[in-house]
């Protein structure tokens, strides 16, 4: 049996009383919604309209809480019975939009259930591969999953959108207001207020967004313009395609989201056991086999694909409460959520300094814990060379992400492919029929890579984001200059 932490104030199966489960549930609800705005920005850029971004959010949504609520079961080979909940998946993101430009939002679901396939088969084999995982590579596995969040957490603490922006000083303020504020809570709160230090952090961070015009007129007029409640929907959402190009991509991103996933489950098993040695592996490759299942339901009813979140698995270490029964409140809470597009859209407009905030303290909990499981084991000579060249190139790819560009295929490099066809319905394809190179080519002017997002379009919605409000299209978000690579098209 594991021994419970000292600092464990409801653990795996400890049943809170409802009034705390629905406040639990809601911070985590909070952090599950901070990734909504994958599923905006993919349908946007392949020209889909409103109905069809909302219904592929609240889709979404729908699958990530089922999702969650099948990672708290604990059944006979199926569920982790950890509280874990889903997201839209990041890591899921470039290949998603790869599909949805090749074949619309038919081809992104059909891949979608690929990888869970694949998943689900690298699930049953995990208990094989055993060997591969020693304490000090299930702990590098924790510790880089936090490492990823680290550049998202930074840009949104400092209100940083690109390298060479200044650092926002109003935004700087709400979120160290907003973490200052968690932090006190963690630390000197008594009794259950630890519990809610997220949920009293957010609050304070969306008070002080709301005076400084971080959540301002705009983002209310949205949510009043939002329906009450609604069927999630969308034309052809059953729909699916397939191509065998794609599936090296999928199978890839299927893997590594499922390790992922492993240091997400194995960082659920430190927390609830004082005396943790070595990861359950039978457990974990349930978990991974419900993760599948998640994301299987992505793609049949027609959301975004999904993926365990390391957030909040971080916020339960963070407030010690790691009871599965929030899982099943959270999931719940998700699912009707996508059904009330009035109330879920105050979630999907989190303000960036709050959602900056919470990541920078609940990633502080996950990389101590990831370096705990390193260090636990004891460190010899064998073990420091494992952990150190991994860590040394596993960094690389974020401090210096050009390094690694000449390896790609030639295909990835200069392949040039067609927009997705110009239908309504299912595919949601508005662009023009010109072929676009990928990834698109550095600005010729100022050498500074751009951004998917310029790529020029036919789409009424081309330019969402204000900061690119007013720039031709073809230009760089840097120097404004129009080049003769245009944007990559």
């Amino acid at each position: 049996m594991p021994r419970r932490p000292p600092g464990l104030v409801y653990g795996e199966n400890d049943r809170p009383p409802l009034p705390v489960l629905a406040a639990l549930g809601l911070q985590h609800i909070f952090l599950m919604s901070s990734s909504l705005v994958l599923p905006v920005v993919l349908v946007s850029e392949i020209g889909g309209s409103f109905d069809q971004i909302r219904g592929v959010v609240a889709l979404t949504m729908v699958a990530c809480g089922l999702g969650t609520i099948a990672q708290a079961l604990r059944l006979p080979g199926f569920g982790s019975g950890f509280l874990c909940p889903n997201l839209c998946g990041p890591n899921f993101f470039a290949a998603c939009m790869s599909a949805a430009w090749l074949g619309g939002l038919p081809l992104m679901r059909g891949m979608t259930i690929a990888a869970a396939l694949v998943e689900a088969v690298f699930s049953r084999t995990i208990r094989q591969l055993g060997f591969l995982f020693p304490p000090e590579v299930t702990g590098l596995v924790v510790l880089m999953v936090a490492e990823s969040l680290v550049p998202l957490a930074t840009s949104k603490f400092l209100g940083v959108n690109y390298e060479d922006d200044p650092i926002s000083r109003l935004g700087l303020a709400v979120a160290t207001v907003t973490l200052l504020t968690m932090i006190a809570a963690n630390v000197w709160g008594r009794g259950k207020l630890r519990l809610y230090g997220v949920l009293i952090g957010m609050v304070t961070g969306y008070v002080c967004s709301l005076a400084t015009g971080f959540f301002g007129p705009a983002d209310l007029a949205r949510l009043d313009r939002s329906p009450w409640v609604a069927v999630p929907w969308i034309d052809g959402m059953t729909d699916l395609a397939f191509r065998w190009s794609l599936l090296p991509v999928f199978v890839i991103v299927s893997i590594t989201g499922a390790l992922k996933s492993m240091g997400n489950l194995i960082m659920c098993e430190k927390v609830n056991d004082a005396d943790w040695k070595a990861p359950n592996l039978e457990r974990i490759g349930n978990g991974l086999l419900a993760d599948s299942a998640a994301l299987t339901v992505s793609g049949l009813i027609g959301g975004m694909a999904s993926d365990t979140s390391a957030s909040n698995v971080g916020l339960s270490a963070a407030s010690g409460a790691t009871s599965r029964y929030i899982g099943f409140a959270a999931g719940a809470l998700f699912v009707a959520l996508g059904f009330l597009p009035k109330i879920s859209g105050l979630f999907s407009v989190m303000p960036a300094p709050v959602m900056g905030a919470i990541l920078i303290f609940v990633t502080s909990f996950m990389i101590v814990s990831g370096v705990q499981i390193i260090l636990g084991s004891g460190m010899d000579a064998r073990k420091t060379f494992v952990v150190g060249i991994a860590l040394i190139f596993g960094l690389s790819l974020d401090l210096v992400p050009g390094l690694y560009g000449s390896i790609r295929p030639a295909r990835a490099r200069g392949g040039r492919r067609s927009s997705p066809p110009r239908s309504g319905g299912s595919s949601t394809g508005t662009r023009t029929s010109r072929s676009c190179s990928w990834p698109p080519s550095p600005c010729a002017s100022c050498s500074r890579p751009r951004d998917w997002l310029t790529r020029p379009s036919t789409s009424a919605d081309s330019w969402r984001s204000r900061s690119w409000a007013g720039r031709p299209a073809g230009s760089c978000p840097a120097c404004s200059r129009i080049t003769s690579g245009g944007s990559g098209c």
